[in-house]
């Protein structure tokens, strides 16, 4: 799945992973005292790996317009390179909002309907969109080599996941909640700094940034046009 798989060593997990509601205790003070984001995220994969059994779990943002890189991982390795199969299905989950699967000796992603399907032995990657407001803020990835993909909880994978977007969310645009509740409002003179952020953020990819910002590229194009003529 991962070109950093190469150098990690995995222990295979032969036990069904059982848990209690303590996990919700451990959500709740990472949500409550959280201060550094980035280090919230890292909690968030470790609680992941405890209820899950999974020992390498990455969020995967973009890097280019194409290209994305394994920005956090539970593994403790930063901006791991993902291999072509993974790049592939991360190009189309971000615009399609899918499920996807990767399975062994394929190199094809397939959707995955968490509802309706379910995990078999010969999945060896799980990509889980990380949403927000219906736009695809960032890809879980989830290696699933030498564990028991049956046994994974998807609605607490969903429910963690959520957790992470939203805190991707407010580290991308700091003042998200207003910006992106109100899409359609009218260009505002100080819009031009938050804008230019979520496109840095973003690495430069403008369509990601309206994604973000909860505009369309054209809505976002025409802002910066406005923006730079009130600017000039």
């Amino acid at each position: 799945m991962l070109k950093i798989a190469d150098i990690q060593d995995y222990r295979h997990n032969l036990v069904p992973v059982t848990h209690s509601f303590d996990w919700l205790t451990s959500l709740t003070h990472i949500l409550e005292s959280r201060y550094h984001d980035e280090e919230s995220i890292q909690q968030l994969l470790s609680l992941a790996t405890e209820l899950t059994g999974l020992n390498n779990i990455s969020i995967a943002l973009p890097d280019s317009p194409s290209r994305f890189k394994a920005q956090y991982c539970s593994t403790g390795v930063t901006n791991g390179i993902y291999s072509f199969a993974v790049q592939h299905a991360l190009c189309r989950q971000f615009e399609s909002r899918e499920w996807l699967v990767i399975y062994e000796n394929s190199e094809r992603p397939e959707r995955f309907d968490p509802v309706l399907d379910t995990l078999s032995g010969s999945v060896r990657c799980l990509l889980v969109p990380l949403m927000l407001r219906q736009s695809v803020l960032a890809v879980m990835v989830m290696d699933l080599r030498g564990n028991h993909p049956e046994l994974l909880d998807l609605s607490i994978t969903s429910f963690l996941g959520a957790q992470i977007a939203n805190i991707l969310a407010t580290q991308v645009v700091p003042n998200f909640k207003t910006l992106y509740a109100r899409p359609y409002q009218r260009v505002h003179d100080d819009e031009l700094g938050d804008i230019n952020a979520a496109i840095d953020k973003c690495n430069g990819n403008k369509t990601m940034a309206a994604k973000v910002l909860g505009l369309t590229p054209r809505q976002l194009r025409y802002r910066l046009s406005k923006l730079t003529e009130v600017e000039a």
